[in-house]
């Protein structure tokens, strides 16, 4: 059996094709043993989000292409969702494209004595995302320092 490192490499090498021709990005790929089999979990995205219809047929194509290049010999599960709106924001292209917009970001390590910081993204560079909080003050982040960051969702 693979490992699961090996498993997304290939994983991986094989479905980019795909999603690039559908425009899709694969915002995160886990393989996690569950059961005495893997369960691949993908989630995916477009820059105008993706309906319910997408999701079914990236499953099946994405299906199709494992079993094809017998990817994983033993039996595995197969998961294609979307990440919501709260999607982690990882990447500068995942911050630019909520500029202007609320965001909650969590530090492994305090910035100017907050580990949880909260407020308008200015913008992103490859290093730093800039923040004005609530109080008025502007933050500069580095990506580095961040643990967990989502757009904040108001309802």
């Amino acid at each position: 059996m693979l490992d699961k490192e090996a498993i997304i490499h290939r994983v991986k090498e094989l479905i980019e094709p795909l999603l690039g021709s559908r425009q899709v990005e694969l915002v995160e790929l886990t393989c996690q043993p569950q059961g005495g089999r893997f369960l691949l979990r993908f989630l995916v995205d477009t820059a105008r989000g993706i309906r319910l219809d997408e999701l079914s047929s990236l499953n099946q194509a994405i299906g199709a292409l494992l079993d094809e290049h017998e990817v994983i010999s033993d039996r595995y599960l197969l998961e294609v969702s979307s990440p919501g709106m709260d999607r982690p924001l990882r990447s500068q292209a995942d911050f630019e494209r909520l500029i202007g917009r609320r965001i909650r970001v969590t530090t492994a390590v305090p910035v100017n004595g907050r580990s949880d910081c909260r407020g308008e993204l200015l913008g992103a560079t490859e290093e730093a995302v800039f923040l004005r909080l609530d109080s008025g003050e502007k933050l500069q982040i580095q990506i580095a320092q961040i643990a967990r960051a989502a757009q904040e969702i108001s309802l």
